[in-house]
């Protein structure tokens, strides 16, 4: 299926990416999809992901915490040693 590109501003872009990367405009007009269908997908939550994300949280991670431990914050320094802070830094 042929794709006819009749925007000047549209081809402008399409030209200057080519010449960035080497690739061919069919190239470079898939990845720009791709990536942009990737980036809206992450936009969209449905009721059922979001369910399928607490329940999976509340059967598989935070049951695994102790009860005492849940709701409390680290301090400076256990977040320090969990990102492997040392007195001479990372």
């Amino acid at each position: 299926m042929a794709l006819n590109i009749k925007n000047q501003d549209v081809e402008a872009l399409l030209n200057d990416v080519v010449k960035m990367t080497g690739e061919s405009k069919t190239e470079a007009v898939r990845k720009a999809l791709a990536e942009r269908k990737q980036r809206l997908a992450l936009r969209f939550v449905t009721p059922q992901d979001s369910d399928r994300l607490n329940t999976f949280l509340h059967e598989e991670i935070w049951s695994q915490i102790p009860a005492d431990l849940l709701g409390t914050k680290l301090g400076k320094a256990e977040e320090e040693a969990i990102l492997g802070f040392g007195e001479m830094g990372v």
